[in-house]
Order: structure tokens, then C-alpha cells, then sequence
């Protein structure tokens, strides 16, 4: 009787009884930092989307965060008002932004040895606190880091474009100043014990009120991952 011998590569052979030599590539829910992959050694995906959405809630929820929005609120109807008894014409898109303070992304600091984008911690934050309806963003403005569109001021520029409706060109001296701006630090600690290995990253931001200088609000969070050392240095 002829025998059917099937070779089997070295390298298959060795992972055969766990997964196979096939590879497999999935969409997961980059929401769900329960599936994610982390890194052993560095900032990983899910630690921006932990820190963002704690800390845009965290902000969305501060007494004293309220306690400044309805100060604000307060005195914008009344610089509304004296603006109006003074004839100064107002837009009704003003009439309706007024209410709101404009929020400027400032600089995070980078106090680690990693190289850190904040923009992924900014952005995602950006998204939560506008979402809520409760601050406006300036895009004309922003810190160290952040992203500025050029567009605004590119804008005031067309006036010399023979093609461009002359009734439709922006205004100078029109551009709000901000009210408030969020800036921070990202700060990273490690801990070694035998095969047994601690990552900690502690990001602590600060909201700042440009008119008097003064802090608004601040916020803590330290993210701890462990893991252990496999016992053959896996």
C-alpha cells in the first residue's frame, strides 16, 4: 500500500495545535477598550479613549463648571443689551453663540520620553465637550500641538479676487477672542518587581478663564497598566 506523507513547515508545525500558519485581520469597536490591544511598554489607543470621555465627562459634570457657565451666561445678556441700547447692530448669529463661552485648546505638555500626539486625547475631547452644546471652539487659535485652519484668516484675504462677491467677504476685526482655554500635562511612571511590570500615566488638565487668569477648572487621572513577564521572556 502506498503511504501519503504531508510535510509540514517548521514554523506551522510549532503553532499548528494554537492558530494555525492562516492570518486574520478584523474590524473591532475602537470605542471598546475591553478588546483592545495594549502596549507593553507605551501609550496604547485605548488609554486616549479612557481619558478622553472620563475627562470630557468629568468637565461636563463639575459644579463648578456650571456654576462659571451661568455667570457667563448672565453677562453676556447683559453686554448684549448695553450693546443694543448703544445701536450697535447685532447678528443673530451672535445673539445665539453669545450665551457660550469660546474654548481654545492649548498646549499638553509631554513630560514623557515617548513621542505623544495630544491631538488624539484633544480631539476626542473637542468632540465630547461641543457635542454637549455648551461651548464653542475657535479653530483660529490653539496651542503648541494643536490644529489651527488657516482658513479664517485666508478668508480676510480675498478681497483683492477680482471673482469674489464683494458682499460676501469676511470682515476684520470680527474674529472672537476666547474665553477659556484647556491646557495640560501627560506625565509617565514605570515600575519594575522581578517578572511583574507597572505602566502609569497620569494626565492632569487645567481650565483657565483668559479674562481673569484664572483656573476654572482642573482634573487628575492616572491610567495604571501591569502585566507579567512570561517565564521564558515572552
Amino acid at each position: 500500500m502506498m503511504k501519503i506523507i504531508t510535510v509540514i513547515p517548521a514554523g506551522c508545525a510549532a503553532l499548528a495545535l494554537l492558530a494555525g500558519c492562516a492570518t486574520s485581520s478584523e474590524y473591532v469597536d475602537a470605542s471598546d477598550t475591553t478588546i483592545a490591544v495594549k502596549n507593553k511598554d507605551r501609550m496604547s489607543s485605548s488609554d486616549w479613549v479612557i481619558i478622553s470621555q472620563e475627562a470630557g465627562n468629568a468637565l461636563l459634570s463639575s459644579p463648578l463648571f456650571a456654576e462659571y457657565l451661568e455667570a457667563y451666561r448672565i453677562d453676556a445678556e447683559k453686554a448684549l443689551k448695553k450693546a443694543e441700547a448703544a445701536g450697535e447692530e447685532l447678528s443673530t448669529r451672535e445673539k445665539m453663540t453669545a450665551m457660550k463661552p469660546l474654548l481654545m485648546l492649548s498646549t499638553i505638555q509631554n513630560n514623557t520620553s515617548e513621542h505623544i500626539d495630544a491631538k488624539l486625547m484633544t480631539e476626542r475631547l473637542r468632540e465630547v465637550l461641543f457635542n454637549s452644546g455648551k461651548v464653542r471652539f475657535t479653530t483660529y487659535a490653539a496651542g503648541e500641538g494643536q490644529s489651527i485652519d488657516s482658513a479664517t484668516a485666508v478668508a480676510r484675504q480675498l478681497q483683492h479676487d477680482p471673482n469674489v462677491n464683494k458682499r460676501t467677504l469676511m470682515k476684520k476685526g470680527k474674529v472672537n477672542a476666547y474665553d477659556l482655554s484647556l491646557a495640560g500635562v501627560i506625565i509617565k511612571q514605570t515600575a519594575q518587581d522581578g517578572r511583574a511590570n507597572e505602566l502609569s500615566y497620569t494626565f492632569s488638565l487645567t481650565l483657565t478663564d483668559n479674562n481673569t487668569g484664572e483656573g476654572v477648572w482642573a482634573y487628575t487621572k492616572e491610567i495604571k497598566r501591569q502585566h507579567m513577564q512570561g517565564g521564558f521572556g515572552w
